[in-house]
């Protein structure tokens, strides 16, 4: 017998809200090192690691939100990939661009389970 505490309405909007800050973080990372991009997302990379670095820290603490999922370590993991690449004498942007595309899907699917509709994901 599962003896949890059922989840109420407001659980589910802020398992919700979480995913959307997360998918927003993913495109911005994305965005970054890539060469079709005009537009200026951050001014140099210190900027873009201290964003990348406050992203794993937002991401860690949303795992009690998803019940420790394993798709979250999953998607923990790969980020940490994609920063230690970053970080390495032997950037590689195919590599690093794999990692938060394989992130993005990972979040993707945490949309899913926590009910958010699928045009929000699309993006």
């Amino acid at each position: 017998r599962d003896r949890s505490p059922s989840r109420g309405l407001g659980d589910v909007y802020k398992r919700q809200e979480a995913v959307r800050a997360m998918h927003g973080d993913i495109h911005k990372l994305l965005l970054y090192k890539d060469k079709t991009i005009e537009e200026k997302i951050f001014e140099d990379d210190e900027a873009f690691l201290i964003f990348f670095e406050n992203v794993m820290f937002k991401l860690g603490g949303t795992k009690t939100l998803f019940n420790d999922n394993g798709l979250m370590v999953t998607l923990m993991a790969t980020l940490q990939g994609a920063m230690d690449n970053f970080k390495s004498d032997h950037f590689s942007y195919k590599k690093f661009r794999r990692a938060i595309l394989d992130s993005h899907g990972y979040i993707k699917q945490m949309f899913e389970e926590v009910g958010c509709d699928d045009e929000s994901t699309n993006s």
